[in-house]
């Protein structure tokens, strides 16, 4: 007697969805999206204490029949990717992250992307071409706990749009900032904070966008360090000493730490989003002209910094200038 034979592809796709429900099932609740196969399987929404929390992402999940360990640096990597899914991962990231996963049906590991948006827009050409998207690496020791762990993270961690946000007013108000970290390190250490608003400002697109930096904390004490990003704390401080509103003596110790990092995640902003310029020039061309009118400098120590605000920050840049950026694109 002739029967339908199940196809391979399929009892693979089922195979690691029941591997991925079971090893991340104390996550919280698994929404399917699979009868909609438009490059989304999941939605995860984590459970804390019982408590259904808001905090979701969006999920892919792949087979082994697309897993590639590369060879130069033994990434986990998946291809085939189309232009159209790529779009897709990036419109609804504005909205939620979306992460893929990819089970290794031999071993029963499950590798877990970063939050797709940035590697994703820097495929995205306008071609017909299939592209491969990367994971993050796992050691054996490690691969039980990373996908949990991850998850939580990435649903925890800022959202796309506050991201961006954060990232647009560190660019207006950089001059600011710089201006703000030569002055308190100037003036009389007691007087206050000349501008209170750009400091606060400062801690809060710091918050944001340092928000998977590892911060080197120097002589900071534990209460300064886990209220680092708070003006409130901050202000609280002087009032405490006897002083009002910030001291330019206590603005000194969140600043002379975070500069240096918000810094060099500025420039890292800067290479992903000139390396996603077609995308940019397509989506917001706005976005794309304040990250090349803002130019970062190439300064991380103190005194490096309070001579970029002395001197005034410079924003031009020695090349063909804007137009000729989007012409190559």
């Amino acid at each position: 007697m002739d029967f339908p034979k199940r196809i391979k592809q399929h009892k693979a796709e089922s195979d690691s969805y029941a591997i991925l429900l079971y090893k991340l099932r104390d996550l919280g609740i698994f929404r399917n999206l699979t009868d909609n196969d438009y490059g989304i399987d999941f939605e995860i929404e984590l459970v804390e204490d019982d408590k259904v929390t808001g905090k979701y992402i969006k999920a892919q999940v792949k087979s082994s029949d697309y897993l590639t360990i590369r060879k130069t640096d033994s990434v986990p990597t998946v291809g085939g990717i189309k232009q159209s899914t790529l779009n897709y991962w990036a419109e609804l990231s504005h909205k939620t992250h979306v992460i893929a996963y990819v089970v290794d049906l031999k071993t029963e590991n499950i590798y877990i992307s970063k939050p797709l948006f940035w590697q994703v827009i820097k495929l995205i050409d306008g071609s017909n071409k299939t592209k491969t998207i990367e994971f993050v690496q796992h050691d054996d020791k490690h691969h039980a706990i990373i996908p949990s762990l991850f998850t939580k993270l990435y649903a925890h961690s800022p959202s796309l749009m506050d991201e961006i946000y954060s990232h647009r007013m560190a660019l207006k108000n950089l001059k600011h900032f710089f201006d703000l970290y030569a002055d308190v390190f100037h003036y009389d250490f007691h007087m206050p904070v000349d501008q209170l608003d750009i400091f606060e400002t400062f801690l809060e697109v710091s918050k944001v966008l340092l928000w998977s930096s590892t911060i080197a904390y120097g002589d900071l004490k534990e209460e300064e360090r886990r209220y680092i990003y708070s003006f409130s704390y901050w202000k609280r401080v002087t009032e405490n000493a006897g002083g009002e509103d910030v001291a330019n003596y206590v603005a000194q110790r969140p600043l002379k730490v975070l500069m240096p990092h918000l810094l060099d995640v500025l420039r890292n902003y800067e290479g992903r989003v000139f390396d996603s310029k077609y995308y940019w020039k397509h989506k917001s061309l706005t976005y794309l002209k304040l990250v090349y009118d803002f130019p970062i400098p190439q300064v991380s120590g103190h005194d490096e910094i309070i001579n970029v605000g002395y001197k005034q920050y410079e924003r031009y840049r020695k090349d063909g200038g804007f137009e000729y950026l989007i012409s190559k694109c």
